[in-house]
């Protein structure tokens, strides 16, 4: 029995995961279930060394165990999370969900108007947006649909537009934080625009370029994936502190431009 693989669904018991709890799938091995597993209580194990984006083992609850598929078959099961499947585009539709879930994290923060939450919680954002749409796409996807896809140069640039603006919002918005400032605008236009794009991606980007994905494609993009996620250090919230020179330089822009708007509305136009 040591040899057969498990499928195990799983929640997250780490206690930065209570608004946006992490649940998934991930597959291992029999023997090293047991060994990640507390003897106190067989459904509570340690994730296996590297799953968790943070970078040490977490918490699990075992929420369904079953066999997988023995280790002496022919195909080799993916050990990953969001990366279970065989097919990069599934995987990265898959993680859509983690990302969502980061977004009702901050939807919550917002409700409580919850500041120090709301720098915890965007950062996480930051982050997984980093290494969703920046490195996963942008790095391993990307490269390898260049010259495949008909009009793909197009599509591609317009998925990169929508990554910069979006995150460009999510860092304006914290800039405000640090002034102490809970700038519902910035963050709603960035919610906005960021379900749009998973919906676009989804039902209209991934379902055009995966036809053009052939098995042996498909295994080295997921190897590159699995390689960015596996060396993906996330950057830390830090504190939530004020630069008063960039204070003041926004303060003085914001004077500025608000002379401009007076002066435009001063000017005759007869």
């Amino acid at each position: 029995m040591s040899g057969h693989i498990l499928k195990i669904k799983y929640n997250c018991l780490h206690p930065s995961c209570v608004v946006n709890c992490k649940n998934g799938e991930l597959f291992i091995s029999e023997a090293l279930f047991s060994e990640l597993s507390t003897p106190e209580d067989k459904t509570a194990f340690k994730s296996p060394r590297d799953f968790c984006r943070m970078g040490f083992s977490q918490p699990f609850k075992a929420v369904d165990v079953e066999e997988a598929r023995d280790t002496d078959g022919e195909d080799e099961m993916p050990t990953g999370g969001s990366n279970a499947a065989a097919d990069p585009i599934s995987a990265l539709v898959k993680e859509h969900e983690l990302v969502l879930k980061k977004v009702e994290a901050v939807e919550g923060h917002l409700d409580k108007r919850d500041i120090d939450g709301l720098w915890v919680s965007t950062a996480d954002l930051d982050n997984i947006l980093h290494l969703h749409g920046g490195i996963k796409e942008e790095e391993v996807l990307f490269p390898a649909l260049r010259g495949l896809v008909p009009f793909g140069e197009g599509l591609v640039a317009c998925i990169n537009e929508d990554h910069r603006e979006i995150v460009t919002l999510i860092h304006s918005f914290r800039e405000a934080l640090t002034d102490g400032n809970i700038n519902d605008k910035i963050i709603g236009s960035a919610i906005v625009a960021l379900k749009s794009h998973i919906r676009k991606e989804d039902n209209e980007f991934y379902e055009f370029v995966k036809k053009y994905i052939t098995d042996d494609m498909k295994k080295t993009i997921m190897a590159g994936m699995e390689q960015a996620e596996s060396a993906f250090v996330p950057k830390e919230a830090g504190e939530r502190k004020s630069d008063e020179q960039k204070t003041a330089e926004r303060a003085l822009h914001h004077e500025k431009l608000s002379a401009v708007r007076e002066s435009s509305l001063d000017t005759c136009c007869h």
